[in-house]
C-alpha cells in the first residue's frame, strides 16, 4: 500500500468514508473494520438487512475483490471461501487519506491551504493548539 494512491477521487459533497470510497465500498470497509474479519457471505447477510435495495451476492464478491486489489483488504483462502481482513486499521487509513489530500493541496494550492487551515484554528480546542505548537516547534528545530 506504500506506493499506491489511496484517494482515487475525493468527493467533499459526500460524508465520511463515502468522500473517499464508493458508497458500497465504504459500507463494506466499515463492516469489516467493525468485525475484524468477514467472508463475502457475512457482508452480504449484514448489508442485505441494512440496505434499502437488494444487492446481489456477486456484487459484494466483486467489490470485496476490488478492495483487495486496492490493498485495503487482505484475503486468505480458508477451505472453499475467502476470509477478508483489513490491511490497515481505520484510523491508519484515515490518517493516510488526510495526508494524501493535504499533500496534494499543498503542492497545488499552498498559500490557500495554509491560510484556510490557519483560519480554522479559532475553532480548535486549546489543548489541540498546544499540541500543534509543540509539533511546529519540533519542525522548526529539525529544519
Amino acid at each position: 500500500m506504500e506506493g499506491k494512491a489511496i484517494v482515487p477521487e475525493f468527493r467533499p459533497q459526500k460524508a465520511g468514508l463515502k468522500q473517499i470510497l464508493g458508497d458500497l465500498e465504504a459500507d463494506i470497509m466499515e463492516l469489516v473494520w467493525s468485525r475484524g474479519q468477514c467472508t463475502v457471505r457475512d457482508v452480504y447477510e449484514a448489508l442485505r438487512v441494512s440496505r434499502e435495495r437488494e444487492l446481489a451476492y456477486t456484487t459484494i464478491m466483486t467489490v470485496m475483490g476490488r478492495l483487495a486489489d486496492k490493498e485495503l483488504l487482505q484475503r486468505e483462502a480458508v477451505g472453499n471461501t475467502y476470509v477478508y481482513t483489513p490491511s490497515l486499521r481505520r484510523e491508519e487509513y484515515l490518517a493516510r487519506v488526510v495526508g494524501e489530500v493535504l499533500d496534494a493541496l499543498f503542492v497545488s494550492h499552498r498559500e490557500q491551504t495554509i491560510s484556510h487551515l490557519a483560519s480554522r484554528l479559532k475553532s480548535v480546542d486549546t489543548s489541540e493548539l498546544d499540541r500543534l505548537e509543540v509539533a511546529l516547534a519540533k519542525r522548526k528545530e529539525h529544519g
